[in-house]
């Protein structure tokens, strides 16, 4: 069944139950709108966005189509939302903390999520989590921190652009532990093969995309390093309590360690967004920040996405904003270990 025949039998016509826009959404009434995906058909990305697409459509009385944009780790897609005519005709999806990692370490052409855009709102956080695979011979936190004392872990990552990317060099600071990234896994299938055939030691997965894997025995969970918390059988506690009590080895106080923790979650706990070009009208931006919100917190959709097995964590577009607003201020503390990050990725 295609993507788009899935997004209508998960619809399952719940969809008509919404309600008709205000007459601020007046100038989008049968016009078409383009969603720009920073991702192939059948990614994270772009199964959030399809699960959305017949909600909003009928919400807004508009036709909403999908323009797949995965070059360049998603900066591409991010570049077109960016530099779009601000009429309200052209919205996407944003992987936030990567896109802040890479425009402050890149070369200054990478969008800034904090300035570049109007956010609409969050769809979902992140609840990133360490995996290794089942055959590594590592069951536990611990026995990767022992293992970490005499070699360099080896990381799967996609690239600088990725969220996985930031939170890897400030979690094995916070640890204490030297690391290798071993780049170029796009998606996180490839990420996760990496993790079971044993050509890395971990890999780092929103705790969703991996679930199948988890349950299947083929990827184990060692710890928690952003978001809401997961119940996980065997799991070690978040990352805040763990960097406590790591903090002798990364040359911090314990009071250093919670707050950098701390700090990283805030960041990556921006999750993905909904935005338009910055220069949207007021008019519009409270319209279409309106339109995804009640569908966001509609029972039908929320039904869809747990038949879809997508998990939601919507935040409207104040508390959005302040997220993000509070995550930029927290970014330049990890610069120069996010700079060391690239330059090894790299070589």
């Amino acid at each position: 069944m295609g993507l788009v025949a899935l997004a209508a039998v998960l619809c399952a016509g719940d969809c008509a139950a919404a309600q008709p826009p205000g007459d601020a959404c007046a100038s989008l009434t049968g016009q078409s709108i383009r969603w720009i995906v920073p991702s192939k058909p059948g990614g994270g990305y772009d199964a959030y966005s399809r699960l959305l697409q017949p909600f909003l459509e009928q919400r807004l009385d508009a036709r909403i189509f999908m323009d797949n944009r995965p070059e360049a780790g998603g900066i591409v897609a991010a570049l077109a939302i960016r530099d779009a005519v601000a009429d309200g005709k052209t919205v996407g999806i944003i992987n936030t903390p990567g896109l802040m990692t890479a425009s402050m370490v890149g070369d200054g052409t990478v969008p800034d999520p904090a300035r570049d855009y109007t956010v609409l709102g969050r769809v979902m956080d992140i609840q990133y989590v360490v995996f290794t695979g089942r055959d590594s011979g590592i069951s536990s936190a611990g026995q990767l921190l022992s293992i970490a004392r005499e070699r360099p872990i080896l990381v799967g990552v996609r690239d600088s652009g990725s969220s996985s990317f930031f939170s890897v060099p400030v979690m094995a600071s916070l640890l204490g532990f030297d690391y290798a990234l071993v780049t170029g896994y796009v998606g996180n299938a490839a990420r996760t093969l990496a993790a079971i055939r044993g050509e890395v030691d971990i890999v780092v997965h929103n705790f969703d995309s991996a679930k199948r894997y988890v349950n299947s025995g083929e990827l184990i969970p060692l710890l928690q390093v952003t978001g809401r918390p997961v119940s996980q059988d065997g799991m070690a506690p978040g990352l805040d309590i763990l960097a406590r009590q790591q903090a002798g080895a990364s040359g911090r106080t314990p009071e250093q360690a919670e707050r950098d923790a701390a700090a990283l979650n805030d960041i990556v706990s921006t999750g993905r967004l909904i935005v338009a070009p910055r220069k949207l009208s007021a008019p519009l931006t409270a319209c279409l920040a309106a339109a995804l919100m009640d569908v966001l917190q509609s029972d039908e959709f929320l039904a869809a996405a747990r038949r879809a097995g997508l998990s939601i964590a919507a935040l409207d577009r104040e508390s959005a904003q302040e997220n993000l607003d509070r995550a930029a201020l927290e970014m330049p503390r990890f610069e120069p270990m996010l700079r060391a990050a690239l330059d090894q990725a790299r070589q």
